[in-house]
């Protein structure tokens, strides 16, 4: 469990450190208007998300395939859970920022969501 929650921290870090940096050079070439105000914040947060759920399904399973399956999903609802929170509590409080932050927010979403599949498709075979 070490060896592999060590190497998806190492994998996430270099995945993450190059998606901010994408980021950035698109924050620079885009209309402000298009670009959240927590900028900042997007990366730091999928990163501790995704490597907590990682932790937990690697924690709630061991080697056992079923177990794995249900930590899986169950993770998965949580974490569903917890952005939907992160979205609506956003929204109402910076409403004049929302439209970019959920724009931006679901960017992060769907490139680290790639990344978890890519991971478990790579362990598969």
């Amino acid at each position: 469990m070490r060896r592999e929650l060590a190497s998806f921290v190492k994998h996430l870090s270099f995945f993450s450190v190059i998606l901010f940096l994408v980021y950035g050079a698109l924050a620079l070439i885009l209309p402000e208007s298009m670009i959240s105000k927590a900028f900042w914040g997007f990366v730091p947060f999928f990163f501790l998300v995704l490597l907590l759920s990682k932790f937990l399904i690697l924690s709630l399973s061991g080697d056992n395939a079923k177990k794995f399956s249900m930590a899986y999903v169950q993770t998965t609802v949580l974490r569903f859970l917890l952005y939907i929170i992160v979205l609506l509590l956003y929204a109402f409080n910076f409403p004049e920022d929302a439209k970019a932050f959920i724009i931006t927010f679901f960017v992060f979403y769907f490139a680290y969501t790639i990344f978890e599949v890519s991971g478990f498709y790579k362990k598969e075979r």
